[in-house]
């Protein structure tokens, strides 16, 4: 039965639901969008896209225009 749910919406369904929880933390205060925002930064620190570690440039320009508009919508 997991398999079945992993293969919803071809794997982006853990996505939606995701974006859904911090939107509804923020929503009741549990978080701010500066929170959300640093824990964004802090995950795009440790991803490989070309083979090593992102700079902090670089992390930040991935943050600010592909992270957080889909976590905190368009601000």
């Amino acid at each position: 039965m997991v398999e079945q749910t992993a293969s919803l919406a071809h794997g982006q369904i853990d996505v939606l639901i995701l974006q859904a929880l911090v939107r509804k933390l923020i929503a009741k205060g549990v978080l701010t969008p500066d929170d959300v925002r640093a824990m964004l930064l802090e995950a795009a620190m440790n991803l490989d896209l070309v083979g090593s570690a992102l700079t902090p440039e670089a992390a930040g320009i991935i943050v600010q225009e592909d992270l957080a508009p889909a976590f905190l919508g368009a601000t």
